[in-house]
C-alpha cells in the first residue's frame, strides 16, 4: 500500500513538468529573428497601441512622430492647423508670412492692413485717390481747394467732368415763422464751388424768397394767410375798408337773431383824419330794424362859432317790438351813445387800435345796454322790462357797411328813392358776436372762440367764420392787412 502511494506522487510530478514545457512553446520570446523561428517578435510587427514605442509611426500620442497629421506639437507637420510655426498653414492667425491670412498685419493684400498700397480707405496710402493727404494731389489744384472748402471732388450726376459740389438740407431762414411758410417738395439742394471767387453758388438758397409761385427747390412762399413784408412773412389779421365801397355781407342765419343776453365786440383802427359830422360809421349791422354797432363820428355843438366844441361820438342800438298795455303791437329802439370832447384827457379813445363792445343783459327786470371802449364803461342805458330783445329780421348781416332805404316807389318795395349808403373807413382786426355779456369793466384781449360764440371773423385774408356755425361772409373791395391789434 505504501509503495502504491509513492508511485502515484512520482507520476503526478512528471505530469506537471511536462505540461509547463508545452505551454512555454506558445509564449513569444523577445529575441533576434534568425529566420527560423516559428513566432516573430515585436520588431517584426510594431505594437500600434504601445505608448512607449518611440518609432511607432501610427502612435497618436507620440510627440516625436514626424509624419503624424494630428500631432499638435509636431514642428514639421505641413497640415497641422494649430501649428504656430507652420509657414504654409493658410488659416494660422499668427503666421507672419501667410500670404492669404486675412488678419495678418503684414499681409500686403489684407484689406485692413494700414500699409496695403491698394487699400482705398488706407489713410496713409500714398496712392489712395480719396486720401486728402495724398502727396500726389497738388496743393494748389482745384481738387485740393475743393477739399479745403468742404466739398466733394467728383463727377456729379450725368456730368462726367469732375466738379466741386456739396449737398445741403432745406432749412428755414432765421426769423421766419414756420406757421406762415410753405416749402416746396424738395428737401435738399446742391451748391457748386466758384473757384474764382472762392464762394459757394447754386440755383437755390435757404434765405431766398420766391413770390412768383414757381416750383424752385427749397425756395418758399408765404402761406395764403400771409404776405411778404420787411423781409419776412407776416400773417393777415385785419380787413381794410376804404370808406367808399368796401363791405362784407354775411347771409342770414337764425343764429344771428339775438336774445336777452349778448355782446358784439371788435378791435378797430378807424381813420380819424376823415371823420365826418353826424355820419354813421357802421362796424356791423343786422338789417335796418335789427341791431348795430357803429364806429366813431364827429359832432359839433354850440351856435356861437367861438364857443363851438367838437366831440367824438360812438353808439350802439337795436330795435324791438313789444305789446302795449292796450294790447297794441309797437316798436321801439334801445340806443346808447358815448360822447367825448376831442381834447378830453379822460377819453378812453386811442389814436390807433381800440377795442369796442356793445353788451346787453336783463337783471331783476331791468334791461342794460352798455357801451365799452377799451374795457372802460363809456355809457349805459337802462329800461325796466323783461321782454326787450332785438327784432328778428331776415336781412343779411353787413360789416363795414349800412344801406338806409328811402321811399319805396314800386309794388313790393323793389325800388326806392333816397337810399343812402354808409361806409366804415379803417381796419377791423376781429369781430365777435356771442351769447354772453360784460357786467363790469375789463381788460381787453385777443378774441377767441368759446362756448358762447355765435360767430368770430378774424380776417386772415378772408371773411370766414372761425366758429362751428360757419357764418362765412364775402367781401367787396375789401383788402387785408398785416397791421393788427396783436
Amino acid at each position: 500500500m505504501k509503495v502504491f502511494k509513492v508511485l502515484t506522487w512520482v507520476c503526478f510530478f512528471f505530469f506537471v513538468i511536462g505540461c509547463d514545457e508545452g505551454a512555454q512553446r506558445f509564449i513569444p520570446v523577445d529575441e533576434p529573428d534568425d529566420g527560423n523561428s516559428e513566432i516573430t517578435d515585436d520588431t517584426d510587427n510594431p505594437d500600434p497601441t504601445n505608448p512607449d514605442d518611440p518609432t511607432n509611426p501610427t502612435d497618436p500620442t507620440n510627440p516625436t512622430d514626424p509624419t503624424d497629421p494630428t500631432d499638435p506639437t509636431n514642428p514639421t507637420d505641413p497640415t497641422n492647423p494649430t501649428d504656430p510655426t507652420n509657414p504654409t498653414d493658410p488659416t494660422d492667425p499668427t503666421n507672419p508670412t501667410d500670404p492669404t491670412n486675412p488678419t495678418d498685419p503684414t499681409n500686403p493684400t489684407d484689406p485692413t492692413n494700414p500699409t496695403d498700397p491698394t487699400d482705398p480707405t488706407d489713410p496713409t496710402n500714398p496712392t489712395d485717390p480719396t486720401n486728402p493727404t495724398d502727396p500726389a494731389v497738388e496743393p494748389d489744384s482745384d481738387e485740393a481747394k475743393c477739399a479745403a472748402a468742404g466739398g466733394t471732388w467728383d463727377a456729379f450726376a450725368d456730368n462726367y467732368t469732375k466738379i466741386c459740389y456739396k449737398i445741403e438740407n432745406c432749412t428755414l431762414p432765421a426769423g421766419e415763422n414756420a406757421d406762415y411758410i410753405v416749402w416746396r417738395d424738395a428737401q435738399s439742394y446742391t451748391l457748386y464751388y466758384d473757384f474764382e471767387n472762392e464762394t459757394w453758388t447754386g440755383e437755390t438758397y435757404t434765405s431766398e424768397y420766391n413770390d412768383s409761385g414757381e416750383a424752385e427747390t427749397c425756395q418758399y412762399i408765404c402761406a395764403a394767410n400771409a404776405v411778404r413784408e420787411d423781409n419776412e412773412c407776416k400773417p393777415y389779421c385785419s380787413a381794410v375798408f376804404n370808406g367808399t365801397s368796401s363791405k362784407i355781407s354775411v347771409p342770414h342765419s337764425d343764429a344771428l337773431n339775438l336774445g336777452h343776453f349778448w355782446t358784439i365786440e371788435a378791435w378797430i383802427w378807424q381813420d380819424f383824419s376823415n371823420l365826418t359830422t353826424d355820419d354813421e360809421a357802421p362796424i356791423v349791422r343786422k338789417g335796418e330794424e335789427g341791431y348795430y354797432l357803429s364806429g366813431f363820428y364827429k359832432s359839433t355843438q354850440g351856435y356861437n362859432p367861438l364857443q363851438q366844441k367838437t366831440y367824438y361820438n360812438m353808439e350802439g342800438s337795436f330795435e324791438y317790438t313789444y305789446t302795449s298795455n292796450f294790447g297794441q303791437t309797437k316798436t321801439g329802439d334801445f340806443t346808447v351813445t358815448a360822447q367825448y370832447e376831442n381834447t378830453n384827457t379822460n377819453s378812453p379813445i386811442n389814436n390807433g387800435w381800440n377795442h369796442v363792445a356793445l353788451s346787453y343783459y336783463i337783471n331783476s327786470g331791468v334791461a342794460h345796454l352798455r357801451l365799452y371802449i377799451n374795457g372802460k364803461l363809456a355809457k349805459e342805458t337802462t329800461k325796466e322790462t323783461n321782454d326787450y330783445a332785438p327784432n328778428t329780421v331776415s336781412e343779411a348781416l353787413t360789416i363795414g357797411y349800412y344801406l338806409e332805404k328811402g321811399i319805396q316807389i314800386a309794388p313790393g318795395g323793389t325800388s326806392t328813392i333816397g337810399d343812402e349808403e354808409y361806409f366804415f373807413k379803417g381796419k377791423i382786426d376781429q369781430l365777435k358776436i356771442c351769447n354772453n355779456y360784460y357786467e363790469d369793466e375789463f381788460t381787453p384781449s385777443q378774441l377767441s372762440v368759446d362756448d358762447y360764440t355765435v360767430a368770430l371773423w378774424d380776417f386772415s385774408n378772408n371773411a370766414e367764420d372761425s366758429s362751428e356755425n360757419g357764418l362765412d361772409g364775402s367781401g367787396t373791395n375789401v383788402t387785408y392787412s398785416t397791421d393788427c391789434a396783436f
